[in-house]
């Protein structure tokens, strides 16, 4: 593992842990920090910082420009907890079963 790895896992797992303390306390707020796109712009400066391939990240920002609405799925368990009260670990399970099925069909029917 090299120095610059270890770097990348500090600063995103900081953000991340941030935005999870920020909504013990006040929930929107975290979600606004986690809602920013703070991991793509970090996922796309490690690339170029260590690619600098901006045809690379060019094409990883627009991949990202398509999938997330579709990753949207994935928060529709959660949004209709108060009518189904599965609770978290069934909406976790629910949520990544209809984002794996959004992915699917994006990628089956998107070039």
């Amino acid at each position: 593992m090299n120095v610059l790895f270890i770097v990348k896992l500090l600063v995103s797992a900081t953000l991340i842990a941030i935005a999870t303390e920020v909504a013990k306390r006040l929930p929107f707020w975290g979600a606004v920090i986690i809602a920013l796109p703070l991991t793509s712009i970090l996922a796309m400066s490690w690339l170029y910082f260590d690619t600098r391939d901006n045809a690379l990240v060019t094409r990883f920002a627009k991949d990202i420009f398509t999938i997330v609405p579709v990753s949207l799925v994935f928060f529709l368990p959660f949004w209709l907890e108060k009518k189904t009260q599965f609770g978290f670990v069934i909406n976790l399970l629910l949520g990544l079963a209809l984002l794996a099925l959004a992915v699917w069909l994006l990628r089956r029917f998107l070039p």
